[in-house]
């Protein structure tokens, strides 16, 4: 008995230019709320947001860039959760504003890749 998989047989630009976005933001909000757990008041708000983004860092790493359709799903919620921080900080709003618009922008360059079945996957068993 054979166990299937999907290969990724290559994927266009317009993808990798997606994945660089996702990957930059979720890295640099991870370093961003690292060290603002030393430098501001409420350093356990700040680990968790820390946990937050590198937890999204390694699911776009691995699993988002095997084209691993449950990754590009569960990736939305790194958007919506930097909105959601927007909300609760009207100073810094504008911020997490902008780094949610780069991760969607990312994520709708990769969605062809993700959902075209053009002959770019391979079904081997």
């Amino acid at each position: 008995m054979s166990a299937s998989a999907t290969v990724n047989v290559g994927v266009n630009t317009r993808f990798k230019v997606g994945l660089i976005v996702l990957l930059a933001a979720a890295a640099l909000m991870t370093l961003n709320h690292l060290v603002l757990i030393f430098f501001l008041d409420q350093p356990i708000l700040f680990l968790g947001w820390t946990a937050f983004n590198l937890y999204a860092l390694l699911v776009i790493a691995i699993p988002f860039r095997r084209l691993e359709k449950w990754a590009w799903y569960a990736t939305w919620i790194l958007p919506v959760g930097l909105a959601a921080g927007g909300f609760t900080a009207p100073d810094i709003a504008l911020f997490y504003y902008a780094v949610a618009a780069a991760c969607v922008l990312g994520l709708l360059l990769t969605i062809r890749d993700f959902f075209a079945d053009n002959g770019r996957t391979l079904l081997r068993g």
